[in-house]
């Protein structure tokens, strides 16, 4: 038994099995890039949005370490004529 294969059929199937791996890697490539460029995107909007709450942070920290004049109201009022009786005694004594 005798299989004839003519040499051109075998190297046009070589060559179209070729073509379409390469065509096939190339889709690959071009969908993989298209998603590290997505990827690369979301990472500086990631870190813009870090950056941005880190210096709102930054200002809200130095409003609070600025020295600000703010008025203090006491809650009772001392009466200057009166005198201190009766502090540090218990009620029991």
């Amino acid at each position: 038994m005798h299989i004839t294969v003519h040499l051109g059929l075998l190297a046009l199937v070589v060559f179209f099995a070729f073509a379409f791996g390469v065509i096939f890697r190339l889709l690959q490539v071009r969908s993989l890039r298209r998603q590290i460029l997505e990827l690369e995107k979301d990472k500086m909007q990631d870190h813009s949005e870090i950056l941005q709450l880190q210096r709102k942070l930054a200002e809200q920290q130095q409003r609070l370490n600025s020295p600000v004049a703010t008025p203090v109201v006491p809650l009772k009022e001392k009466e200057s004529g009166k005198s201190d009786e009766g502090k540090g005694i218990r009620a029991t004594q």
